[in-house]
């Protein structure tokens, strides 16, 4: 059974399984959302409609619950003339159907539905299942962002992760604070780089979303078994929203929002009040919008200059009784978590934001690899992480860096102990937008890396990754997405070799 991801095991049984216009479906109540969406699925395909049944002798596809299987795992049975899915969750459930829809091959036009008899046994080795987009350095439109998520939600990813502020633009609606949608998401040009030579272009850029539109893609993301994780990018990268407020910064003099790539002396001051008082609301905000259990703060490349030279961020220290400058947003990374936990919210930042003083209840997501911040001695002190490095996982790079391969051979558990091993939530992949305008050079850079990615992050990886993408591959086809089609074809015909076992 080729399934993309692999599961944790299956095999193929002898016989075969067909569904015409005469089967039915027998259902647990719970899982009636998941029985219908599979209906709809088939209708789509065959053109038929299937009907339920409330006697089981009668059903030719079962779905029932059973509480001792893991919270995301799922068990298929086709044998017999009957297809029976089992699963303890709503969401188990949900991956099930995505199992079967590849199984029968239901994103193809056909007559009736004919597969070999299997059985499928599958769950998750890792929880935090994600991938990060960018739509501050280029704006991505809530259709984009739909679609993102149904492709995620078809290969069992299930976090996406918002990266929306930045010192290149502020991309979410705050009622309290205006002028962050009237002038920190609008900048009026960017840099742009033609035959090795960068200049700033005059082409206007902007776009945010607004609070019904993120409303909308939490509920969208929800019935996908995805969660919609927000950024608030701080201390640093935070140009845009300056310009907005520049009050906020050390210097009370950034003009406009930022045109160059490269991040910005100007950060939040860290000895002014009124800076904490602002993240504080916009966090307040973000919380109503967003059900997610984690806030991402960024927390990396904060450059101290400004800090150094500010006399309330000297005072502050004073105050503090700290002689590090780094300690300095250790602090105010510290007060931010104190007020996101009030609100149930876990903090994840950067793992160049961590600190020897930074709370362990802060998760680290880690994208370098300086060797302080290896998995290892984060998770030895109880600290959880997300493995995200960024030579692997960081899809803006050319795929000769950032390889399929290199995706699938990925151990988040280089270095970790087995003791320490559930201190490891997850992977992680990513897209910076820097130099990604539009949604076909989005997509490109994504697929089929996203597929690699699942593969990884869902944690049974097998030898015949390329072989199962194909129907991936034909799916692409069929909604006109733009992948890399000479990536594909250079791998047509050639075994994976993908190992486990390989460093980060």
């Amino acid at each position: 059974m080729r399934i993309l991801p692999s599961p944790q095991k299956s095999e193929n049984i002898s016989g075969s399984f067909c569904i015409d216009g005469n089967a039915m479906i027998f259902c647990d109540g719970e899982f009636v959302p998941q029985a219908e969406r599979f209906a709809d699925l088939v209708y789509e395909s065959c053109g038929f409609f299937l009907h339920f049944t409330d006697v089981i002798e009668n059903a030719q596809i079962i779905f029932s619950k059973d509480k001792a299987l893991p919270d995301e795992g799922y068990v298929i049975m086709i044998n017999r003339g009957v297809a029976t899915v089992t699963s303890s969750t709503t969401s188990g459930c949900f991956y099930a159907v995505e199992s079967l829809r590849q199984i029968f091959n239901l994103d193809v036009k056909q007559q009736r539905v004919l597969c070999a008899d299997g059985y499928v046994e599958d769950s998750p080795r890792f929880a935090y299942r994600g991938f990060m987009l960018d739509i501050s350095r280029h704006y991505f439109d809530l259709d984009v962002l739909k679609q993102l998520v149904d492709l995620m939600s078809q290969v069992k990813l299930n976090v996406l992760h918002l990266h929306l502020t930045d010192d290149q633009g502020f991309r979410l609606q705050i009622d309290k604070y205006p002028l962050l949608t009237e002038i920190a998401s609008k900048r009026e040009g960017s840099e742009v780089t033609v035959n090795g030579e960068s200049y700033i272009d005059d082409v206007p850029h902007g776009g945010y979303l607004t609070k019904e539109q993120v409303r909308q893609l939490v509920e969208f993301a929800a019935m996908r078994n995805v969660t919609i994780v927000p950024e608030i990018d701080l201390p640093g990268h935070f140009v845009a929203a300056l310009a907005a407020y520049p009050e906020l910064s050390c210097t009370g003099n950034v003009a406009e929002v930022r045109k160059k790539w490269s991040a910005s002396k100007d950060i939040l001051c860290a000895g002014n009040d009124n800076v904490y008082q602002f993240v504080c609301d916009v966090l307040d905000e973000v919380c109503e919008l967003f059900p997610s259990p984690y806030v991402h703060l960024g927390g990396e490349d904060v450059p101290k200059d400004r800090w150094c030279n500010c006399k309330l961020c000297r005072e502050r220290m004073s105050q503090l009784k700290i002689d590090s400058i780094d300690e300095l947003q250790t602090y105010m990374i510290e007060t931010f978590r104190k007020h996101l936990e009030s609100k149930g919210k876990t903090v994840i930042i950067r793992n160049d934001g961590v600190t020897k003083n930074t709370d362990t209840r802060i998760v680290s997501q880690l994208w370098t690899t300086v060797k302080h911040h290896r998995a290892a001695r984060q998770t030895r002190i109880g600290r959880k992480i997300i493995i995200s490095p960024r030579r692997k996982v960081n899809f803006n790079q050319s795929y000769r860096v950032a390889s399929v391969k290199r995706i699938l051979r990925l151990n988040p558990y280089h270095g970790v102990r087995n003791s320490d091993k559930d201190n490891v939530l997850g992977v992680e992949g990513a897209i910076w937008t820097q130099h990604v305008e539009t949604k076909d050079q989005l997509f490109f850079q994504l697929l089929p890396r996203l597929d690699a990615l699942a593969e990884c992050a869902w944690g049974k990886r097998r030898k015949d990754f390329f072989l199962r993408l194909q129907k991936r591959l034909a799916y692409y086809d069929k909604l006109g997405l733009n992948y890399n089609r000479k990536f594909v074809r250079k791998q047509s015909g050639k075994a994976d070799d993908a190992q486990q076992g390989d460093t980060l």
